[in-house]
C-alpha cells in the first residue's frame, strides 16, 4: 500500500462513524483496516472512540469485565435514562440482575413456550397467506418474536400491541439521545404499571416474579421495573426480527439458495446459524476501560470509549475461510452474534434460534413460490443490523371456511 493509500485509509477510519454508514459500507472499510494492519483504530466521532475489530480482540475485551466495564451504559451516544439490567452491569452487582432474567430465560425457554410459538406462526400464516403480498418486516418479522416474548414474561393478548408500539418506537430513537431518552421513559412507565397490577392480581408468569423480586433486600424501584421491561424486549425483540429478516433476504433474493432449503431441510439449522455469523444483528457495544492498558501498539487511557464490533469479528478470517460469502452449508461455526461469551453472553440465544429454526421453513412451507416484491429499506449501521421494509408477493391460499 502507497504512502498516499495508507493515508486515505487512515483519514476515512478517523472519520468513522456507526450512524453515517451503511452497515455494507462499515464492513468494507474495515476489510481495508484489517489488511493494512488497523484491527485497532481510533475515531474522532462522536466525542471519539477506540473501534476493536478482530474476533480475539472483541472477545477478550468483552470477556474482561474487569477491564472493559459494561456501565455506564453500551450503547453510544449516552442518554438520559437508567442503566439496561444485566448488560450495563458488572459484577457485584450484575450477577443478581442476571440470575433475576435467567427465571424467564434459560435453556429451558424452548421447551415450555415451543407450542405457542408455534400456535403463533400459524395463525399469524393463516391470515397473511390469504393476501397477494405483504411487507415480511412489520407484518411478519416484528410480530413473531414479540409475541415469543409476551408469552415468556406474562403481558396479557390486549397490551401486545402497546408493546410492539413502544419497542419500535425505542428502536427507532438510537443515535439520538432525547428521542431515546423520551422512548425509553414512555417504556418504562408502561413495564412498570405492568409490573404493579400483579401485586393486586398474581399469576404464574415474569410479571409476577418481577413484582416479588428483591434486590439486596428491597424490592425494584419503578425506574428498575422499567429498564428490565426496555432490556428484556429491546434484547429479545429486534435483535430477532433482524436475523429472521436478513435470512429471509439473502434466500430470497437467491433462487439457488432457496431450492436447496427446499430440497434439503436439514439444511435450516446450518443456514440458521451462517445468518447469524454473516449479519450479526446486535453488531458492536461500547465498553469503558477501568485502567491504562494497550492492544496492539495502541494505548487505551482508562475512562476512554471503546466499541466492541461484534458483527466485524464474525467476518474475520483467522476465524472462518472466506468470510465474506454467505454459505448455509457451512455448518455451525463460531461467531459473535450473541456476544462474546463470558458473563455477558446473551441469556436469549436459545429463544432465538428456537424462533428463527421454526419460523423459517414454515414459512417457506406456507408460501412456496413467494419472492421479492419492490424495493427493499436497509436501516442505517447504528447497532441493530436490519431492514425497514422487506416486501413480498405470493399466490394467496383462499380462507377456509
Amino acid at each position: 500500500m502507497s504512502t498516499t493509500e495508507a493515508t486515505d485509509l487512515e483519514r476515512r477510519l478517523s472519520q468513522f462513524s456507526t450512524y453515517e454508514t451503511t452497515p455494507d459500507e462499515a464492513f468494507a472499510l474495515f476489510g481495508e483496516a484489517r489488511a493494512a494492519g488497523h484491527s485497532v483504530f481510533f475515531s474522532e466521532k462522536q466525542d471519539g472512540h477506540h473501534v476493536f475489530l478482530d474476533y480475539a480482540d472483541v472477545k477478550a475485551a468483552h470477556t474482561d469485565w474487569e477491564t472493559y466495564n459494561s456501565g455506564p451504559q453500551v450503547l453510544r451516544p449516552l442518554a438520559q435514562r437508567p442503566q439496561f439490567p444485566p448488560i450495563e452491569y458488572d459484577p457485584p452487582d450484575h450477577t443478581a440482575w442476571r440470575k433475576l432474567f435467567a427465571e424467564a430465560l434459560n435453556p429451558d425457554t424452548p421447551k415450555l413456550h415451543e407450542d405457542a410459538v408455534r400456535e403463533d406462526v400459524g395463525a399469524l400464516l393463516d391470515e397473511l397467506s390469504t393476501r397477494e403480498s405483504f411487507d415480511l418486516q412489520p407484518d411478519f418479522a416484528e410480530q413473531i418474536p414479540l409475541l415469543a416474548l409476551c408469552h415468556v414474561i406474562g403481558f396479557d393478548p390486549d397490551k401486545r400491541a402497546d408493546v410492539r408500539r413502544y419497542t419500535v418506537e425505542l428502536h427507532a430513537s438510537a443515535g439520538d439521545p432525547e428521542k431515546g431518552a423520551a422512548a425509553f421513559m414512555a417504556f418504562a412507565e408502561f413495564g412498570a404499571r405492568e409490573v404493579y397490577a400483579r401485586l393486586e392480581d398474581p399469576r404464574d408468569d415474569f410479571l409476577t416474579q418481577l413484582a416479588r423480586a428483591q434486590l439486596d433486600g428491597r424490592p425494584l424501584s419503578p425506574p428498575e421495573l422499567g429498564a428490565t421491561m426496555n432490556s428484556f424486549l429491546n434484547a429479545g425483540h429486534g435483535t430477532t426480527v433482524s436475523g429472521l429478516t436478513s435470512l429471509l433476504w439473502e434466500v430470497l433474493r437467491s433462487p439457488e439458495i432457496r431450492q436447496r432449503l427446499i430440497d434439503d431441510p436439514s439444511l435450516i439449522d446450518s443456514a440458521v446459524e451462517e445468518m447469524l455469523r454473516w449479519v450479526t444483528p446486535v453488531m458492536w457495544f461500547r465498553r469503558t476501560p477501568t485502567r491504562d492498558t494497550e492492544i496492539h501498539g495502541v494505548p487505551v487511557k482508562e475512562g476512554d470509549k471503546v466499541v466492541l464490533w461484534y458483527a466485524s469479528g464474525s467476518r474475520d478470517e483467522e476465524l472462518v475461510p472466506d468470510p465474506m460469502r454467505f454459505d448455509i452449508a457451512r455448518g455451525k461455526k463460531d461467531h459473535q452474534a450473541f456476544g462474546g461469551g463470558g458473563r455477558h453472553f446473551c441469556l436469549g440465544s436459545p429463544l432465538a434460534r428456537l424462533e428463527l429454526k421454526l419460523v423459517f421453513p414454515e414459512l417457506l412451507r406456507r408460501l412456496p413460490d413467494m419472492e421479492l416484491a419492490g424495493p427493499v429499506g436497509r436501516t442505517r449501521s447504528n447497532w441493530v443490523n436490519g431492514f425497514t421494509s422487506l416486501p413480498v408477493k405470493f399466490t394467496p391460499t383462499p380462507r377456509s371456511g
